[in-house]
């Protein structure tokens, strides 16, 4: 379960430098919380490595799909690690960890019963607030997959729902739908 640590949002950066977790823990900044939480299990990492697979076949080459990438919300400080990020691969090339989240194209999130509502409320604010296109956020608990996209004042103006096992429409860049049903 996620522990949220609150302190002066000017000093939460340099604590998340500076900490170092347990072995398996993340850290992020989200709404002004230091939260350091699991890793992902077995099922939740199935499900992002399919995604990525079927992802890497409906983007042009310049383009990759990386996990465990930090992402950086200027407007707000926060922080957020996605289960995956689309970025130019140009980026990748750099000795960084730490990307501003207007560079990524594309976040998905896969819900964990410890962090479900972060990824439901909290999350779509913060990508919305980083100018991030896309957001994609998989609910494993409610079998449901919603594309927000068009980000506009903190609020993703288009949300696109489909059950698993759906086809579900991308953006561009992506050269077609994802099949649901071949992920979770």
């Amino acid at each position: 379960m996620a522990m949220p640590v609150s302190h002066a949002e000017h000093d939460l950066a340099a604590v998340a430098d500076h900490l170092t977790p347990p072995e398996g823990y993340r850290v992020e900044i989200i709404e002004g919380n230091l939260v350091v939480s699991p890793a992902p299990v077995g099922p939740h990492i199935k499900i992002a490595s399919r995604l990525q697979y079927a992802l890497r076949g409906l983007l042009p080459s310049d383009l990759e799909i990386a996990q465990t990438t930090t992402l950086l919300v200027p407007a707000t400080g926060e922080r957020y690690v996605p289960d995956l990020v689309v970025l130019p691969d140009v980026l990748l090339d750099e000795r960084i960890w730490k990307f501003p989240a207007t560079d990524a194209l594309l976040t998905v999130e896969i819900t964990s019963p410890g962090n479900a509502d972060t990824d439901r409320v909290k999350k779509p604010r913060g990508y919305a607030l980083g100018d991030v296109p896309a957001y994609l956020l998989i609910d494993t608990e409610h079998e449901q997959w919603t594309l927000f996209e068009e980000p506009e004042n903190a609020v993703y103006q288009r949300q696109t729902q489909v059950k698993t096992g759906a086809k579900l429409a991308l953006p561009h860049p992506f050269t077609g739908p994802i099949d649901t049903g071949r992920i979770a």
